[in-house]
């Protein structure tokens, strides 16, 4: 395979079929996206791992909307880190947030438990959340699992499982080149339908052609899947060039944080008087947003003058 000049060569989604085995997959290389969200919070690197690890898998789900609209994924449980939150938006904008107790991550740390078993020692218990808004005017979709397996690839197989009941497989990576974090994903799922000129398959053939599959992808080490130097064709050719690799159009990926002044006025006028009035400092209440750490300050008067959240709403505001 050829790389095309014209498409981007990192943070980018990369479709591809796997020809003669009959599946369908994605490759998400980030770089300056994930980097920046895991630098602009200095987290402790365990907690950028596991966050640049949820990204890269919604960078990887979010990309098949049929519509416009937003995927957010999300872990919650009892350990040392509390939450994760990301949201993919369809037009390649996403953004990501953890909480999490630093002194108990920093335990984790000391006792030198590594990533290999960052769910149940990081995590704890709890469950992935993976939810789909496609608009006011729709419903949300909701998939939820508890995290179970010791890593958050193995979480995701279990979504898989439950939800899509298509045999589906994940590989995550992250890791820090230079000063840079770097991420990435590669999933595959069997194709549900055959299209124009695929290769038919008979149900045992099948059966062999996804292990083969599947022993392919673990053999794709983190190494490859965040180096900034091996192009994602490269990448896609070296795991599954003997079975027909094919491309399609690569997709932009970029920080896009949703946060304005409007919605935050919207959220404080939604509050109890009584409450807001204990956040006034000299005169004005602060609001940092979580994803971006923007800050905005506003005044009890700008609250008072701000449209309501359930207005807003029905005509399509921010």
């Amino acid at each position: 395979m050829v790389s095309d000049l014209n498409q981007p060569t990192d943070d980018l989604i990369q479709p591809f079929q796997i020809v003669n085995l009959g599946l369908t997959g994605r490759l998400v290389r980030l770089g300056a996206t994930v980097n920046r969200v895991l630098t602009q919070h200095a987290y402790p690197e365990p907690v950028s791992i596991l966050l640049g690890e949820l990204m890269a898998l919604a960078a990887a789900l979010g990309s098949g909307l049929k519509f416009d609209g937003r995927l957010t994924a999300e872990t919650r449980g009892d350990g040392p880190v509390r939450l994760l939150a990301v949201d993919f938006m369809s037009d390649g904008r996403m953004r990501g947030y953890a909480s999490f107790d630093r002194d108990r991550v920093a335990d984790v740390e000391r006792a030198g438990l590594g990533s290999l078993n960052s769910v149940p020692r990081l995590l704890g218990a709890g469950v992935l959340a993976l939810t789909v808004d496609q608009g006011p005017d729709m419903e949300l979709y909701q998939g939820i699992v508890t995290l179970d397996g010791a890593t958050l690839a193995d979480s995701a197989h279990l979504y898989f499982q439950q939800s899509d009941q298509i045999d589906s497989a994940v590989k995550l990576a992250v890791a820090r080149h230079g000063e840079c974090w770097r991420a990435g994903a590669l999933t595959m799922q069997r194709l549900a339908e055959l299209g124009p000129g695929d290769v038919p398959i008979n149900s045992a053939d099948r059966e062999d052609n996804w292990r083969k599959a599947v022993a392919l992808l673990a053999t794709a080490t983190g190494a490859e899947m965040t180096d900034p130097g091996l192009d994602a064709n490269r990448l896609l050719y070296r795991l599954f060039h003997e079975d027909g690799v094919r491309v399609y159009d690569r997709r932009s990926v970029r920080f896009g944080c949703t946060c304005s002044d409007d919605r935050a006025l919207a959220v404080l006028r939604s509050m109890p008087p009584a409450d807001l009035s204990d956040m006034v400092v000299d005169g004005g209440i602060e609001v940092t947003c979580q994803f971006c750490n923007r800050t905005q300050n506003f005044t009890l008067d700008d609250i008072e003058a701000a449209e309501p959240m359930d207005k807003k709403a029905q005509r399509g505001g921010p």
